[in-house]
């Protein structure tokens, strides 16, 4: 038998319009996330005494409940008295927020990416239907031009201040 006690948060659901500026706040707030007490127990059965698994997961069935049942009881009624404890406790939850925030920002990392690609390939359809070559041409070389510099390593300017 496998028991494990967690706190789980439940992901704030993606909204329907991304760029809702009220939504993104929404998903930030961590503070108000709903947060879920989980008590996870897995059970491990194997066959027993030459009888099917069937039959024995019948047999045993409302032991198990019971002990779940008791189990949900004493942990509800747990507390957390050592320092050690308590202080694992707290990482435990910083990380998990932390996870949290990454994903947010991962998210709305995303939704900025989709929109400029989005953007784009609107601005290149309605170039290419145009009936001027000479606007595609200008637009192609726009558009070579900010790959170049997209490709372009980083360089750091520094000002020196003349004596």
């Amino acid at each position: 038998m496998k028991a494990q006690n967690g706190e789980q948060q439940s992901s704030p659901t993606t909204p329907p319009n991304p760029g809702s500026a009220a939504q993104q706040q929404d998903a930030l707030n961590t503070s108000e996330r709903s947060i879920r007490r989980v008590l996870i127990i897995a059970f491990n059965l194997i066959p027993h005494n030459g009888r099917s698994l069937q039959v024995t997961c019948e047999s045993l069935s409302s032991d198990y409940l019971r002990l779940v049942l008791h189990l949900i009881d004493r942990v509800s009624s747990f507390r957390l008295t050592s320092k050690e404890a308590k202080m694992k406790a707290v990482k435990n939850r910083q990380r998990i927020e932390e996870q949290f925030l990454k994903g947010v920002n991962q998210q709305r990392q995303e939704q900025a990416q989709q929109r400029r690609e989005e953007k784009r390939r609107v601005e290149k359809d309605k170039i290419m239907q145009s009936d001027d070559p000479e606007l595609q041409r200008k637009w192609e070389e726009k558009e070579h031009k900010r790959e170049m510099k997209r490709r372009q390593p980083k360089m750091k300017q520094m000002k020196v201040k003349a004596m």
